[in-house]
């Protein structure tokens, strides 16, 4: 695209100059109905396992979570937004059950559940499309619900807490992880990701699960990242290698304890 400028000078010559431009890019996600849009973000960037480093890593980091507490994959686990399963194909269960909203992302998950190959006696995995807040309880109870990074997303996050609490045995553990909005905040991004219905402080998320009667066991935040404003200085290289080249994770595990990973994990029981 051009657009022609008309310049006078000080001396009042004029002159036109031709300048190239960029058109601005018009987000028709925002059009979208909810399903739409992750049905377009799924076929995008979900046909394959480990597409991007952030989500890859906050997936192995969350199933080393789940498989502390199933132990020896003996745990009923169900995983709300279970997306295209990239998460499941990581975990140790007796059995496994993922919902999510997007027919493309159930798609994704079963054809990739059909070519992995599962250990002998290896619990079963299946995958169901709806939207969790119209899904109706079932009959049994589960050990693990899963929840990652969609706790945002839902329209009504009370009711939706409320849910997943009644699909906990007792002593069953909720595993969530969401976005940490002081962090994420503060990540050079060039739009909105999705359909957000609200991101959690860590105050509120806190209450919304108290609210749920769940007891908090941990809560911390994963992987330390964003550059602007005062992140700039805190992720700065000098001060990651501040403690020098062998002692180079000192640092990462200090912002993490400390709340400047870019994501929450909350690990909760039902009494």
């Amino acid at each position: 695209m051009r657009r022609r400028l008309r310049v006078i000078t000080l001396e009042g010559e004029e002159y036109h100059h031709i300048m190239e431009t960029t058109a601005p890019m018009t987000d028709r996600s925002r059009n979208m109905d909810e399903r739409t849009w992750w049905d377009l973000w799924n076929r995008s960037y979900r046909t394959e396992d480990n597409n991007d480093e952030v989500s890859s890593e906050l997936f192995v980091r969350t199933a080393a979570v789940i498989n502390n507490v199933t132990q020896s994959g003996t745990g009923r686990v169900l995983e709300i937004g279970c997306g295209a399963g990239s998460l499941s194909r990581l975990l140790t269960y007796s059995s496994y059950h993922g919902l999510d909203i997007s027919p493309a992302a159930i798609d994704i998950a079963r054809k990739q559940a059909e070519l992995m190959q599962q250990p002998r006696g290896a619990g079963s995995a299946t995958y169901e499309v709806t939207d969790f807040h119209e899904w109706p309880l079932p009959s049994g109870s589960f050990d693990v619900v899963v929840c990652v990074d969609a706790v945002a997303y839902f329209r009504d996050q009370r009711l939706a807490l409320k849910k997943i609490a009644q699909c906990l045995r007792t002593r069953g553990r909720l595993v969530l992880t969401t976005i940490n909005p002081f962090v994420y905040r503060r990540i050079r991004r060039m739009w909105e990701n999705g359909p957000i219905s609200h991101w959690l402080s860590r105050h509120e998320l806190h209450r919304l699960i108290d609210s749920a009667g769940l007891k908090i066991e941990r809560s911390y935040t994963i992987m330390p990242r964003g550059h602007l404003g005062i992140l700039r200085l805190i992720n700065a290289r000098r001060v990651s290698e501040a403690f020098g080249p062998h002692l180079t994770a000192v640092p990462r595990r200090l912002k993490e304890r400390v709340g400047l990973g870019q994501y929450r994990v909350v690990v909760a029981q039902k009494d």
